[in-house]
C-alpha cells in the first residue's frame, strides 16, 4: 500500500510538471486501491521483482494512455526507499507513540497517587535509604517521556527520495527543468523531505537512529518490568500482578502468582536489541547501491511491533498493579533503623569526628547483629557519646525513625515529575 501509494504521488508529480494529464494521475491514484496482495504475490512469480510485479499490476487497471506513465523516471528504490520511511514513521505515529503516551500517562497516575508511600531504596539488592513508590515510578515517567519526544523527533526526520538509479538525478533530467523540485513535489505528497544527499538509496542512518532509539525505550520498558518483577519476590511482596479469576500461576504449584507480563516484556525487550546488530550492519551499501540490505530490511517492523506490543501489555498490567503498603512498612522496618547509618555519620562529622563514616559503619554492623535499633546503640555508646549529645532532638529523629524522617526530597520531585510531565502530553 505504500508502495502504490509513491507510484501515486509521482503521478499527481507528473501532471503538475505537464508530462502527463491530471485525469491521468487521477487514474493512477485511484488504481491502487485495486490492488490485491495475492495477484502482486503471483506476478512477482513471474517478474523475480517486487515493484515491477507492482508496477503490472497497477497499469493492468489503467486505459493504455496512463500505463506509460506509471513508474514514469523512477528506479525501484525511489519508491522502496521512500516507502519505507513512510511506512516507519507512519508506524511510530499512529502505532508506537499513542501507546507509549497510554503507558506514561498510567505511570503519571500511579507517580502522583504514591508520592508519599515511604519505600526502601535499594542499590545493589541491599537496602539503602528510604524514597517513595512514586519517586521510583516517576524516573521511569522521565526516561519514557525523553524516548517518546526522541521517537517523535526521528519518525518526522525520516527522509524520501526520487533522484533516480544513482541519487544524481539522470533519469528526470531528460525530461524536467529542475529536477530537485520534482523530487521535492513528488515527496510533498507523501508528507516527506528529500534526503539532502542519496545514491540509489535513502542512507540507512535515519533508519538506524529510529532503530536504536526503539531498543532504547524498549530497554527502559524492560527496567521497569525487572523492579516491578524483583517488587514481586515472596520476600519482598511490596506489589502484586492483579491476579484474575481462574488464572494459574504453575501448572503443579498452585500457590504461585507469577510475575509472566514483565517477564513477557524483558523477554520482548531481548528480540528488539537483537534488530540493532541487523540494522547497524545495514549502513554499508557499496558504491551507489547493493542488495545486502535487501532482506535485512524487512525485518525493520520488528522493533515497532515489538515496542507497541510491550507498551499496551505493560500499560494494562501497570493500570491493575495491586501496592501493598503493609509490606512496605514491613521492609522499611526490617532492619530496624540501620537505614539511617548514612545520616548518622553525616551528623558526626558535623560536629567534628574524624573517623565517622567507620564508626557508624561499626554501630550499624553492631545493632544489625545484635538485633537493636541503631538509635540504641548509637545513643549508648560511649566511643561517640560526646558528639551525641550535640544532636538537636530533630537530628536524633533522623537516627531514631528514618523511615518517615529521611525521605529527603523523594515526594516532592514525584510532584514535580508529574506537574511537567502531566503539562507536556
Amino acid at each position: 500500500a505504500f508502495q502504490a501509494h509513491i507510484e501515486a504521488a509521482l503521478g499527481h508529480a507528473l501532471a503538475a510538471a505537464g508530462v502527463c494529464s491530471q485525469e491521468v494521475a487521477d487514474e493512477i491514484d485511484a488504481a491502487r486501491f485495486k490492488l490485491r496482495a495475492d495477484l502482486i504475490a503471483e506476478e512477482e512469480k513471474i517478474t523475480k521483482h517486487d515493484i515491477k510485479a507492482i508496477v503490472n499490476c497497477i497499469k493492468r487497471t489503467l486505459p493504455e494512455s496512463a500505463q506509460p506513465y506509471v513508474h514514469f523516471g523512477a528506479t525501484s528504490y525511489d519508491i522502496v526507499s521512500t516507502a519505507l520511511s513512510l511506512q516507519l514513521q507512519t508506524a511510530v505515529r499512529e502505532l508506537v507513540l499513542p501507546r507509549l503516551r497510554a503507558l506514561q500517562a498510567t505511570l503519571l497516575e500511579l507517580t502522583d497517587r504514591y508520592a508519599d508511600t515511604v519505600q526502601i531504596g535499594r542499590t545493589h539488592g541491599q537496602h539503602a535509604v528510604p524514597i517513595t513508590f512514586g519517586f521510583m515510578l516517576s524516573g521511569y515517567v522521565c526516561r519514557l517521556g525523553d524516548s517518546i519526544q526522541a521517537l517523535d523527533h526521528l519518525a518526522a526526520d525520516l527522509k524520501g527520495k526520487f533522484s533516480g538509479a544513482v541519487g544524481s538525478y539522470n533519469a528526470l533530467s531528460v525530461f524536467i527543468d529542475d529536477p530537485e523540485s520534482f523530487e521535492k513535489a513528488v515527496l510533498h505528497y507523501v508528507g516527506l523531505e528529500p534526503a539532502p544527499a542519496s545514491t540509489q538509496i535513502v542512507p540507512a542512518e535515519g533508519y538506524i537512529r529510529l532503530l536504536d532509539e526503539l531498543a532504547i525505550t524498549a530497554g527502559i520498558m524492560a527496567n521497569l518490568s525487572h523492579d516491578m518483577r524483583n517488587l514481586q519476590r515472596t520476600e519482598i511482596g511490596e506489589v502484586r500482578e492483579r491476579f484474575e479469576p481462574g488464572q494459574t500461576g504453575s501448572s503443579t504449584m498452585a500457590h504461585k502468582r507469577n510475575p509472566w507480563n514483565f517477564e513477557n516484556i524483558i523477554g520482548m525487550w531481548k528480540q528488539v536489541t537483537a534488530q540493532l546488530i541487523n540494522a547497524n550492519l545495514n549502513i554499508s551499501s557499496e558504491h551507489q547501491r547493493d542488495l545486502t540490505d535487501s532482506a535485512s530490511a524487512r525485518f525493520y517492523t520488528i522493533p515497532l511491533a515489538s515496542v507497541a506490543a510491550m507498551a499496551a501489555r505493560l500499560q494494562t498490567v501497570m493500570s491493575k498493579i495491586e501496592v501493598d503498603t503493609d509490606a512496605m512498612q514491613r521492609n522499611l522496618h526490617l532492619t530496624q533503623g540501620a537505614i539511617a547509618a548514612e545520616p548518622l555519620y553525616l551528623l558526626l562529622e558535623k560536629y567534628g569526628h574524624t573517623t565517622a563514616h567507620e564508626v557508624s559503619k561499626q554501630l550499624a554492623h553492631e545493632a544489625l547483629e545484635r538485633k537493636v535499633s541503631l538509635y540504641e546503640a548509637a545513643s549508648t555508646s560511649p566511643s561517640i557519646a560526646d558528639y551525641w549529645v550535640k544532636l538537636t532532638d530533630r537530628e536524633k529523629a533522623l537516627i531514631k525513625n528514618p523511615e518517615t524522617t529521611y525521605t529527603g526530597l523523594a515526594a516532592q520531585k514525584a510532584r514535580a515529575i508529574y506537574k511537567t510531565w502531566s503539562n507536556s502530553v
